[in-house]
């Protein structure tokens, strides 16, 4: 016994002796999973006054302010601005363990001390000034308080047709900045150099634009989206009877939405990557999906099928208090089963259930398209890559092709892109994390088809009467 404490005390001295070593000064960068990888890099800096900022290269995310608090035996960076903190044991002179916490979730997140200067990743897409059109900053007014967008119109005098972009789902910027891309700056570039007008918009709660997305449903969100077309008639330039929308992947929905809420006043709509199918089908797609790149198959069907009791609970409650304890207790079961600890109090368990219960997620799995594409009366164009991980390609772009013509709409092209993700970037593995490893943001020949489509249906509706 005293030997063996004999050598615990060696181990425990040595172990100091490492620690002691330790200056917490420098660049920790560790790859935080979360779906997709992301290089996180923190930075702290100083000799008497210690402080720090966090790096996010593929998010656009520099310099973002943190607290530092440091022990014997452990480290903290706390990272208000974003709800997030890293806590992490000292394992030696450059290594820390721990957990990165951030709005409910716990990640396991490992840093290592690195020294040099950090790239981000290279977009050779996203545009450069000086540009050849007018740019200016403008606020729309909606239901949701003011809203910050970016309206570019091609110079000189004239009536340019115009067009809204509309992000898909999440809080997402006027560029729907996603790992360094940003999808939305490329589109609009390109579709004003070519004649449009474009305006697009920070989601609410984004950026510089006001109101709470918390408690918001896709059909809320459309009405954003509505406030900016009914902006653009009060800007000079802009032929109002040639205003349409660009929306991918959620925005596809809201593109349907107000085509067939307010026909008279939305000419034209281009769907990426949008529904076709309902949305409780889509996400369970999702799960067989990507499930299915881990799991075997017997595992696989368990998931889906957990996936669609949660959902049906959610699509045909009717109290909310019921609806937690329903969850709570399926919940519960699943981690059972699993052999996973459940704490039903605990934060993270409490943010599962917050999200189970937005409005957002009830509206989305009962939304029907059909019951906004049969009266959907304007030209559609319907595009989609056939490797998307995320809306399965030819099922919704069959769904949208049957719908329409169901429901007498013959002006709609439909068209899928061999070997493209849901960004419409050529791909390997096509999962989400791989977006971060393409260069490309949207392939030139899906710009080109969508501006050649544009050209074609507004010079066709040039003239229409309203």
């Amino acid at each position: 016994m005293i030997r063996l404490l004999g050598l615990f005390f060696c181990s425990l001295i040595t172990l100091q002796a490492q620690v002691a070593n330790f200056d917490v000064r420098g660049n920790w960068v560790g790859e935080l999973k979360v779906g997709a990888t992301l290089e996180l890099i923190f930075k702290v800096r100083g000799l008497y006054n210690i402080e720090g900022s966090l790096d996010v290269p593929l998010q656009g995310a520099k310099d973002i302010p943190m607290l530092i608090n440091e022990t014997q035996q452990s480290v903290k960076f706390q990272v208000q601005a974003i709800n997030g903190l890293f806590d992490g044991k000292k394992i030696d002179s450059i290594t820390l363990e721990g957990n990165w916490k951030q709005n409910g979730g716990i990640y396991p997140l490992k840093l290592v001390k690195k020294e040099g200067n950090f790239e981000p990743p290279k977009r050779p897409q996203t545009p450069n000034g000086p540009f050849p059109y007018i740019s200016e900053e403008i606020i729309v007014k909606s239901s949701a308080g003011n809203l910050a967008g970016t309206l570019t119109k091609p110079m000189g005098k004239g009536s340019f047709p115009a067009i809204v972009l509309i992000t898909g789902s999440g809080s997402q910027d006027r560029d729907e900045s996603i790992f360094n891309h940003k999808p939305f700056f490329v589109l609009s570039d390109a579709l004003t150099r070519a004649g449009f007008a474009v305006l697009r918009m920070d989601d609410r709660g984004v950026g510089s634009s006001e109101g709470d997305p918390s408690k918001a449903t896709t059909k809320d969100l459309s009405e954003d989206i509505y406030a900016g077309v009914r902006a653009l008639h009060m800007q000079s330039g802009i032929d109002t009877t040639r205003i349409g929308l660009i929306g991918h992947s959620e925005g596809g929905m809201i593109a349907q939405i107000l085509a067939a809420t307010y026909p008279q006043d939305i000419a034209f709509i281009c769907s990426m990557a949008g529904l076709g199918i309902s949305g409780f089908e889509v996400l369970v797609w999702q799960t067989r999906k990507v499930t299915s790149k881990t799991l075997p198959m017997a595992e696989v069907e368990k998931s889906v099928l957990r996936q669609k009791t949660l959902l049906t609970m959610i699509k045909e409650s009717t109290d909310s208090i019921k609806l937690r304890s329903q969850l709570t207790d399926s919940l519960g079961l699943w981690a059972v089963q699993q052999q996973k600890m459940f704490v039903v109090n605990s934060p993270e368990f409490r943010a599962q259930l917050n999200q189970l219960q937005s409005p957002w997620l009830k509206y989305f799995i009962s939304y029907d398209p059909e019951k906004y594409l049969r009266d959907v009366k304007c030209p559609v164009f319907a595009i989609n890559g056939s490797e998307d991980m995320q809306v399965e390609s030819e099922r919704n772009l069959k769904s949208i092709e049957l719908l329409l013509q169901k429901h007498g709409n013959v002006n709609f092209r439909v068209q899928e892109y061999k070997g493209m993700n849901h960004l419409f970037q050529h791909c390997n593995t096509c999962d989400i994390e791989e977006y971060a490893k393409i260069e490309t943001t949207i392939e030139q020949e899906v710009i080109d088809d969508i501006i050649a489509w544009l050209k074609k249906v507004t010079a066709k509706n040039s003239q229409r009467k309203r």
